[in-house]
């Protein structure tokens, strides 16, 4: 597999973000591809989390998040894995090519647009991050009735700021603020400083 690698240290835990479209006829074979994929995954023992998204039409963002780069390479060159990924090969096209991502980046990217190839400053990333989260946090606090139970209440609080970042936030946020995160490139003129 080829990767385009984000400025990760080597150290600390990685993204990998495989984009794919099924095939047609072949959307039941590929989610069942995608199961196989996550569960070997799991089975390196290092995996930390797992996310597919769908974006319609198809199209599968596939997430696994790894501890260390050296546990992504160890799972990515089994011969279990090679033989797995060469079967997804067949059932879909390449939307883009596998990534490693190392933090919130994969939040400041856009359907439709080839991922940058890297990401924007962490402080600009955090910045953005948490002026996204602030006004959610603030409104849920007064909006959470205070007599639910604490796991109840938590559970709210996390799972729909995290919800609203994901499908309505940040891609609005990166859309409006994309010349100002990917400024070094946009002055550059790699991608002629013009968001999506």
């Amino acid at each position: 597999m080829n990767e385009a690698v984000s400025g990760a240290a080597p150290d600390g835990p990685v993204k990998f973000v495989l984009q794919r479209r099924a095939r047609p006829g072949a959307q039941i074979s590929f989610e069942a591809w995608i199961r196989e994929l996550v569960a070997s995954a799991s089975r390196e023992g290092t995996l930390q989390g797992s996310s597919v998204l769908t974006a319609g039409g198809g199209e599968y963002f596939i997430l696994l998040r790894f501890a260390s780069r050296a546990a992504l390479q160890r799972w990515e060159s089994a011969p279990e894995v090679r033989a797995l990924v060469a079967t997804g090969d067949a059932l879909a096209t390449a939307a883009d090519t596998p990534q490693r991502r190392s933090g919130l980046e994969t939040w400041f990217t856009l359907p439709g647009m080839p991922a940058p190839p890297s990401a924007p400053p962490a402080w600009k990333m955090a910045l953005v991050t948490w002026c996204a989260l602030l006004p959610q946090v603030m409104l849920l606090a007064v909006l959470i009735p205070a007599g639910l139970p604490f796991v109840v209440s938590i559970a709210l609080s996390t799972a729909i700021p995290v919800a609203m970042l994901t499908w309505v936030i940040m891609p609005r946020a990166t859309r409006l603020l994309y010349r100002w995160l990917y400024a070094p490139r946009a002055a550059a003129g790699v991608d002629g400083g013009k968001p999506a």
